[in-house]
């Protein structure tokens, strides 16, 4: 919305009155946040986390589908709701350094970052989700993470 968190937090406290563009922004942000249909980050935390253990395709298929729903919200608004909350789930290890990585890829153009998407920190042991095919190029970027995984294996259809 083009407003620091600490100005919205003016807003909230009474210490600032916003511009009426600023709240048909915030009323808009409050439409389009009821009638969401997409995942936010966090909801891609919750869903990786909660398939990551039972069924790792599916993981992944909702962790590609967050991040591209998340690279197609057009609006201010939409990319600023796109990073509120927090996960009510905990993801640990190589799925944590996955899917962290893989989301903080989404806000490389700017686009507003929840607070608790840290930086991953590389696996200490190389970790395959699935069995890397040789013939194919790796993903460079998870690679100097510690993540082998062919590109191919993140592209949706």
């Amino acid at each position: 919305m083009g407003r620091t968190p600490s100005r919205l937090g003016d807003y909230l406290a009474g210490r600032t009155t916003p511009s009426a563009l600023v709240l048909i922004d915030l009323e808009e942000a409050a439409e389009q946040a009821s009638r969401r249909a997409w995942m936010r980050a966090a909801d891609v935390v919750d869903a990786v986390a909660e398939t990551s253990g039972s069924d790792p395709v599916w993981a992944l298929r909702l962790l590609l589908q967050g991040r591209d729903q998340a690279r197609a919200l057009g609006t201010p608004a939409r990319r600023a709701i796109w990073a509120t909350g927090t996960p009510t789930r905990r993801l640990h290890g190589p799925w944590k350094v996955l899917t962290y990585a893989i989301l903080r890829a989404c806000v490389d153009d700017g686009r507003p970052m929840p607070r608790w998407l840290v930086a991953p920190t590389p696996l200490r042991v190389p970790w395959e989700p699935f069995p890397v095919r040789g013939a194919r190029p790796v993903d460079e970027g998870l690679a100097r993470l510690g993540i082998r995984i062919n590109e191919h294996e993140l592209v949706t259809a």
